[in-house]
């Protein structure tokens, strides 16, 4: 399982007025099978870097290394190809209601080079179901499951490849506190079992309840970072 390690990382982004730097000079290692919250004020630069280190987006300047390979150096085709070991729940990720679990775990992979096409692997996707808790749904609609299933399948997409690596990006927002912890026990076991968690949130209940380290962002640089840590407290 690979190493997160970014050097003097920054990312900004063009405007109309002036550029907005999202990230600037950031430097962080995240070991292999850690669990860590990353948080921070809205703006502080969370999802930009969660985008940094899942390639979906790429830095004006710095490196990205996984394990001792820099996939900022990388042509898209190998940067793809070594970011398999990601797996992402973004903040604006969604099931289509009015499909199947089935059809929302399937992805769209380029065949021979020329088009896309919908491929869903059967035993990979059962798995992923049973693993979060939901075994047997695959034939359900998002339409007729609870915020807390819904929350669950999308685990399981980001999972069935078995990625040695999870994003979550505000994964509890508007979730109760006990089916916060529901799913919090999940990310628990898969870490439990080898899964590096990296979790952006804004909500001091999970960073606390946890104790784990905490990686605090402020306009975009890292204030604190703090083993066992607490919302808000930055060492």
């Amino acid at each position: 399982m690979p190493t997160i390690r970014m050097e003097q990382v920054t990312k900004t982004y063009p405007g109309r007025a002036y550029a907005t730097t999202a990230v600037r000079d950031i430097d962080l290692v995240v070991e292999q099978g850690e669990f860590l919250f990353l948080v921070g004020s809205r703006g502080a630069g969370k999802s930009t870097l969660l985008d940094l280190i899942a390639g979906t987006v790429k830095p004006d300047r710095g490196r990205i290394y996984l394990d001792d390979k820099e996939v900022t150096a990388m042509t898209k085709t190998q940067s793809d190809k070594i970011r398999t070991c990601i797996g992402r729940v973004g903040q604006n990720s969604f099931l289509k209601r009015n499909e199947t679990v089935y059809n929302n775990l399937s992805s769209e992979r380029r065949v021979m080079g020329f088009f896309k096409k919908r491929v869903l692997d059967m035993t990979l996707a059962d798995k992923a179901l049973a693993i979060v808790g939901m075994p047997g749904s695959g034939n359900q609609f998002p339409r007729d499951l609870t915020t807390p299933e819904c929350r669950r399948i999308l685990v399981a997409k980001a999972i069935q490849t078995s990625p040695a690596i999870l994003l979550l990006d505000d994964f509890t927002a508007r979730l109760d506190e006990d089916t916060t912890g529901d799913m919090l026990y999940l990310l628990n076991e898969l870490n439990r079992k080898g899964t590096t968690i990296f979790m952006a949130t804004n909500s001091s209940y999970v960073v606390n309840s946890q104790r784990r380290r905490v990686v605090t962002l402020a306009d975009g640089m890292i204030v604190g970072d703090v083993q066992k840590g607490r919302y808000g407290y930055i060492g």
